[in-house]
């Protein structure tokens, strides 16, 4: 990145750190490389950062975020810009770099048919292109690769550059480290995600159109299947992790080069999306010094989130244990399954408890007192558990 940024005319790392920029420049130290590509990107690509909020620089897990500079009121837009492919990684938006080959082909992928959900396999493609672009420019020797970086990569290619690995989801971290999981229900769907993750990039790797992709950098113009199943599960973690349904034909499931304020519960501001532009708007009163977050999953778990997300939210007030169920250990549940217990805070039902009620009704008669049917079904709950 620091090459990128010297063949481009601008700082590096350390000289970013004190370089002005929009919305009253970059703070926080050691994301400066982050900051420096996400204000250069809304700068080449015409949008628009209002004064009253700034880019800093929020950790290592949370990376880059807003953060009001003085009060803002409910509805106020905080950023804007132009929605096209040099300021936002799309499902749907065809990049100066593809062929009319890839361009169609990357149409005939679809995910998830009737669910809505069909972009996310293409732009996850369209990342991990990139992805295997940008490695192969950073394999070169310094002159070359700061030559292409200069030559060959926009802004928006350059953020992405930035990012981090997006691997802390544990769907997408590297097997040995999922073993760390066994035994608890989220090592099953991390595995199955992991091996639904590599059986995707393994056909699509074999179907893509011969000569048609100019991925720069040493290397045959084919990616190997290997830096093609490093790339797309990195570009998938990133999907999964930043990406988002825009509700717009013409843009399907996005990752704009944004920050990525993260906040399952309060949420304070709202993305709207044509297929032209794009807003961030507040979703009420913001007092100065507050972070600018968007909510992911207002019902969403503890753990839940981290699993999904990678990270934890400290505010979260939603706390669950999940506990297996085999199968016929409950009669109204024969088939078995996975089960949330919430905690007795959480303003959550228990869909397990209630089906040991109607069970306990079930088995004790009509009969039956309510209280001894209560007992009856807590006392199965506590053995399940």
């Amino acid at each position: 990145v620091q090459r990128c940024l010297r063949a481009r005319g601008g700082a590096g790392m350390a000289e970013a750190e004190e370089r002005p920029l929009l919305g009253g420049g970059i703070e926080g130290g050691g994301g400066a490389a982050l900051l420096h590509t996400a204000a250069e990107l809304l700068e080449e690509t015409g949008g628009s950062l209002s004064s009253k909020v700034r880019l800093e620089w929020l950790g290592p897990k949370r990376g880059v975020g807003i953060v009001a500079r003085g009060d803002i009121a409910h509805g106020e837009t905080l950023l804007s810009g132009a929605a096209t492919p040099a300021s936002v990684l799309s499902s749907e938006l065809s990049y100066p770099w593809e062929s009319q080959a890839f361009a169609t082909f990357c149409r005939s992928i679809e995910q998830e048919p009737g669910t809505g959900a069909s972009g996310s396999a293409r732009l996850a493609l369209r990342l991990a292109l990139l992805l295997v672009r940008l490695r192969r420019a950073a394999a070169s020797d310094e002159a070359s690769a700061a030559k292409n970086c200069k030559e060959g990569l926009s802004a928006i290619e350059l953020y992405v550059a930035a990012l981090p690995p997006a691997e802390a989801a544990p769907a997408y971290w590297p097997q040995e480290a999922r073993k760390l999981l066994l035994g608890s229900t989220c090592f099953q769907r991390a595995e199955a995600a992991a091996a639904s993750v590599q059986s995707e990039a393994a056909a699509i790797c074999a179907a893509l159109p011969d000569g048609t992709l100019p991925l720069g950098g040493p290397g045959p113009a084919r990616p190997t299947e290997e830096e093609f199943q490093v790339a797309y599960r990195q570009a998938s973690a990133l999907v999964a992790t930043r990406g988002f349904e825009t509700g717009c034909a013409g843009l399907g499931r996005a990752g704009v080069g944004l920050p990525e304020p993260r906040e399952p519960i309060r949420q304070k501001r709202r993305d709207n999306f044509t297929d032209s532009d794009f807003a961030l708007q507040a979703l009420r009163d913001i007092a100065a010094g507050e972070e600018v977050v968007v909510c992911y999953d207002a019902e969403a778990d503890f753990l839940d989130v981290w699993e999904r997300y990678g990270f934890f939210d400290q505010t979260n007030r939603i706390h669950t244990a999940e506990i297996h169920v085999p199968p016929s250990a409950v009669a109204t549940e024969p088939a078995g399954g996975h089960f949330w217990i919430p905690e007795s805070s959480a303003p959550l039902q228990c869909p397990l408890l209630f089906s040991l009620y109607r069970a306990a009704n079930g088995s004790l008669g009509a009969a039956a007192a309510d209280s001894e049917v209560q007992r009856h079904a807590l006392a199965e709950l506590a053995i399940l558990i």
